[in-house]
């Protein structure tokens, strides 16, 4: 009997309505079903391994929706619009497979299986499926590869010729006449109508086999058409993903419910990693192609060693000593046409000390957004720490006007980290404001902060802290309201005693230099195509402890941040962003960490606003 193992087939647009079957007084579920009835489904998750793996459901396909219930039987199912699982064929990329030999473990020799692909995560799941007999799997299997193939431009599945009716060919030369539904003795008896054998079950089998392996070659071929930007997983992924596989597995089969958190956790973790792995194949391609920065770097190198004549190594030694003004290797951005900042830059130049405090002291609105560009940033769009109890309270309020003024930013690319910024670049001379005294010894007029970005793919294992990288020199000098509080630092804000503070004692003990902090935060980061799992880190401090170097000079003090010192999630975050650095504006801020009430409110020593930097269009010193 073809059907009494549990398989119920309707022509589409019956229903299988509630009433009593044969003289069984078990109520068939309501619903209309195109093919419905039981099959041994393996366990998902922890499950999956467990030692009774396999348990009969019941499957259900209407149309394009496949399900499978809770029940065993089709005629226990309660609440058909509540299964356990819903795939819908027309609008997930799917691969159906028909398997023939005995596998250990299965519950009987008739598998199939269901590839689901991700187009999000681009990752694949399958459901596995064990029939009662062979015609049942033929029947699945011909149902559901009607919907077989990647999801086309209008979300549908492109398919394999249309939907599945139970009277349809699908073979050539093959003509499967499924059975009507009859009440009979058994539960699920039919009409018996013969099943042509033309070719025989066997030759059928066959076909199908044959073609759901050609349609697999299919789609792994498109796959690895359209995967050539991807970066191969180095091996490092791999020794780390094998390693955190066979701890889960252990840790899930022999641990107690708290070890079993912790490796829930440690798994997410790494998910993560994995998922910030992806975001950074843009930056790596771009490399790999010989049209990123190393192939700059090469092509500058032997331009200048085919330099004629016996001087030429002394010339590429030139090159490396030769020294710039601060500011030369980054624009800064223009003003708005027809506004007062324009027009005291005309009277007063572009590079004096009038120059520099009507910038700093200019709103956001006077000054053109410009691809690759920098401008002082807004102090107010920092939220920062203010008191009363901030332990207890967690208030912050806009940040008041910075504490420094910006100078200039300077974007440089190197096989080696610029360690002195003094090494590159001229530190700037202005009268007035750079040799202006502040009236306390331990504070000097300017501020450099030099940021290292990694230009290289951080290592899960090793940080590479001598490698390629991006120098991001900025140059601040005191604000005039800042001088002004210098000479009586009694009176002066908090925020400025707290910078009294960090300048005398940031030398010589770590925990207090560790209290410097840096802010990123995109502008509408919710329009630009930044991961979704980056956007919650938006504008969170990031205290820099022993990442941060101060160095003091003779009248400015530099602080050296090294990213590669950082957390590797950190560092794989950032280093995933640089592609998409030139879609964003993008600002950064630096404040001292106010702990007690006496030093609130935390005020930003100085910020900087970088619109839609390049990489490929840094400063390459060679």
């Amino acid at each position: 009997d073809l059907m009494g193992s549990g398989m119920l087939i309707l022509p589409p647009g019956e229903s299988s309505s509630p009433s009593r079957v044969g003289n069984s007084s078990k109520v068939v579920a309501g619903g209309k079903y195109d093919l419905c009835g039981s099959m041994y489904k393996r366990r998902g998750g922890f499950g999956r391994n467990k030692e009774n793996n396999w348990v009969m459901r019941s499957f259900t396909l209407h149309g394009q929706i496949l399900c499978y219930h809770e029940e065993p039987h089709p005629e226990q199912i309660t609440n058909p619009s509540k299964p356990r699982a819903r795939l819908n064929l027309a609008k997930t990329e799917t691969i159906a497979e028909m398997h023939s030999k005995h596998k250990h473990g299965l519950p009987t020799d008739h598998l199939l299986t269901i590839n689901i692909y991700d187009p999000v995560i681009r990752n694949k799941r399958k459901w596995e499926m064990c029939c009662i007999s062979k015609e049942e799997q033929v029947m699945w299997y011909n149902a559901i590869r009607a919907h077989d193939g990647p999801v086309g431009d209008a979300g549908v599945a492109v398919g394999n010729g249309g939907a599945w009716s139970p009277n349809r060919d699908h073979h050539e030369g093959t003509s499967l006449q499924f059975p009507n539904v009859d009440s009979g003795n058994n539960l699920f008896s039919v009409n018996r109508k013969m099943i042509h054998r033309s070719p025989s079950m066997e030759q059928q089998e066959d076909v199908l086999l044959t073609r759901a392996a050609e349609k697999a070659v299919e789609v792994w071929m498109v796959k690895e058409n359209s995967g050539n930007n991807k970066k191969e997983m180095s091996t490092s992924t791999m020794v780390l993903l094998f390693v955190t596989m066979n701890v889960a597995l252990y840790f899930v089969r022999n641990g107690s419910e708290q070890t079993f958190q912790a490796t829930l956790f440690f798994i997410n973790a790494f998910v993560l990693y994995l998922a910030m792995e992806r975001t950074g194949t843009k930056s790596t391609s771009k490399q790999t192609k010989g049209k990123g920065l190393k192939a700059k770097v090469a092509k500058k190198k032997k331009k200048v060693m085919e330099t004629d004549g016996i001087n030429a190594p002394a010339l590429e030694i030139q090159q490396l000593h030769q020294k710039i003004m601060s500011g030369s290797t980054m624009p800064r951005s223009d003003p708005v046409k027809n506004t007062e900042l324009e027009m005291k830059l005309q009277n007063c130049g572009a590079n004096s000390a009038e120059a520099l405090r009507a910038y700093a002291a200019a709103p956001t609105e006077s000054i053109q957004v410009q691809p690759h560009s920098y401008v002082q940033t807004d102090s107010s769009l920092f939220n920062l720490r203010i008191g009363p109890n901030y332990k207890r309270n967690k208030q912050k309020a806009p940040s008041a006007p910075a504490l420094y003024d910006l100078y200039s930013m300077d974007f440089l690319y190197d096989s080696t980290a610029l360690k002195n910024v003094s090494d590159k670049f001229k530190i700037p001379s202005i009268p007035g404001i750079t040799d202006v005294s502040t009236g306390h010894a331990h504070i000097p007029p300017m501020l450099v902060i030099n940021t290292w970005l990694p230009g290289e793919e951080p290592s899960v294992f090793a940080k590479n802290t001598d490698g390629d990288t991006y120098s991001i020199p900025m140059v601040f000098v005191l604000s005039k309201d800042t001088l002004e509080q210098l000479k009586d630092i009694d009176t002066a804000s908090p925020g400025v005693k707290l910078l009294s503070e960090w300048c005398r004692r940031a030398e010589s003990e770590p925990d207090f230099r560790g209290r410097f902090k840096c802010m990123g935060q995109i502008e509408d980061i919710e329009s630009t195509s930044i991961p979704k799992f980056i956007h919650g880190y938006n504008g969170k401090p990031a205290l820099v402890t022993k990442s941060g170097t101060f160095t003091r000079h003779e009248n400015y003090i530099e602080f050296t941040i090294n990213v590669n010192y950082w957390a590797f999630l950190a560092r794989k975050g950032l280093h995933s962003l640089m592609p998409y650095f030139q879609d964003f504006i993008f600002n950064v801020g630096f404040t001292i960490e106010a702990r007690h009430d006496e030093e609130m409110s935390e005020v930003l020593l100085g910020g900087c606003r970088i619109m839609n930097l390049d990489p490929d269009k840094a400063a390459v010193d060679v």
